[in-house]
C-alpha cells in the first residue's frame, strides 16, 4: 500500500477517450490511485511526469528535507502541470483532459497514451477562490484551462451567477457542463490556444460587468494573462482577492525561460522579499510578474 506520506503516486492508465476535436480523456488507476487524497478544489492540480526514452515507468521520487524530487537522477523526467478533472475515490480513479495537439511533450505523449501505461504526479495544490460575498463570476478561459472551467462550473452551487468566456480551436471542440449554476456562454472558435493570437483579453474588456461583486477567473497564454490582469487590478481597481488570474503556458517559452535564468535569482528574491513583508501571495506574485515585465519578460 502506498505510503501516505510520500509525496508522488505512480498511475496507470486505464482508459482512453477522443473527448472532442482536440481534447483526449485519460482515466488512470492503480494501488497509488486508489490513495491519492484529493484537496477537493475544483481547479485542483498535479503535475505529471512521463516515463524516458527507453523506460517504460518514471523513476520513482526520493525525498530531502522535506521536499519529494528526483534528486541525483539525469536527465529529470519531463513533467507538466495538469488539472485532475474527476476523481472517484470510490473506483479509485482519476481523470485527466490533454488538449492533444502537435508538438509538447504532454499532448504528444496524450496522443499516444494506452492502456498500461504509467506516469507520475505529485500531490495537488490550487488556486481557484471564490469569496462568500461574490454576487457573479466571469470565467476567461483558453483549452489549456477547459478542464479546470468544466470542474468549476460542474461543481457550482446552486444560485450561482456566472459568464464563461472559452476559446477554441474547433466547433468540435465545444463542450456541455451540467451544472446547478445559472451559467452563460461565449465560445471563441478558431482563435488563440498556439494557433493564432488570443481574443481573451479583448473580450474581457468587452464584457459588461455585471452590478455587485464579482470574481474574476483567467486560465490561459501568459502574456495574456498579464494584459487582463492589469485590467482588473489597475484599471478597474479590482483587490486580488476578487480574481486569479493564472498564466497556463507561455507563447514562445524556450525563448523566454532562457532570458528569465538572467533575472530568475532577483525575481525570486522580490517574491519572498514581498512575503516577508507581510504581503499576500496575491500581492507577492503581482511584484514578481512587474520585476518580470520591467526586463522585458
Amino acid at each position: 500500500m502506498t505510503d501516505s506520506k510520500r509525496g508522488f503516486y505512480f498511475a496507470d492508465v486505464v482508459a482512453v477517450k477522443q473527448l472532442t476535436t482536440h481534447m483526449v480523456r485519460v482515466t488512470f488507476g492503480g494501488e497509488d490511485v486508489a490513495q491519492y487524497v484529493s484537496i477537493g478544489a475544483p481547479d485542483e492540480c498535479v503535475t505529471l511526469f512521463f516515463a524516458r526514452a527507453g523506460e517504460d515507468v518514471p523513476p520513482a521520487m526520493t525525498e530531502v528535507d522535506g521536499k519529494w524530487w528526483y534528486y541525483d537522477v539525469e536527465p529529470v523526467p519531463e513533467g507538466r502541470n495538469y488539472t485532475v478533472r474527476r476523481f472517484d475515490a470510490a473506483a479509485g480513479q482519476l481523470v485527466i483532459d490533454f488538449f492533444a495537439h502537435e508538438g509538447g511533450v504532454a499532448a504528444t505523449w496524450a496522443l499516444n497514451a494506452a492502456v498500461g501505461q504509467t506516469i507520475v504526479w505529485t500531490r495537488p495544490r490550487s488556486w481557484y477562490g471564490v469569496p462568500e460575498t461574490a454576487d457573479w463570476q466571469l470565467f476567461l478561459a483558453d483549452m489549456t484551462g477547459l478542464p479546470a472551467l468544466g470542474r468549476i462550473i460542474e461543481e457550482l452551487p446552486a444560485g450561482a451567477t456566472a459568464h464563461a468566456i472559452v476559446e477554441v480551436l474547433e466547433r468540435g471542440d465545444i463542450q456541455q457542463f451540467e451544472t446547478a449554476g445559472d451559467v452563460t456562454y461565449d465560445w471563441r472558435i478558431g482563435s488563440g490556444n498556439g494557433d493564432s493570437a488570443s481574443v481573451l483579453d479583448d473580450a474581457a474588456k468587452q464584457y459588461e460587468l455585471p452590478d455587485g461583486e464579482g470574481y474574476i477567473w483567467f486560465a490561459g497564454e501568459a502574456a495574456c494573462s498579464r494584459t487582463v490582469r492589469k485590467y482588473f487590478r489597475k484599471e478597474l481597481g479590482y483587490p486580488v482577492t476578487q480574481f486569479e488570474i493564472i498564466g497556463y503556458w507561455r507563447a514562445n517559452s524556450e525563448l523566454w525561460l532562457e532570458k528569465y535564468k538572467k533575472y530568475q535569482e532577483e525575481a525570486l528574491s522580490v517574491y519572498n522579499g514581498a512575503l516577508e513583508a507581510g504581503r499576500t501571495e496575491g500581492e507577492a506574485s503581482e511584484e514578481f510578474d512587474a520585476m518580470l515585465e520591467r526586463v522585458g519578460l
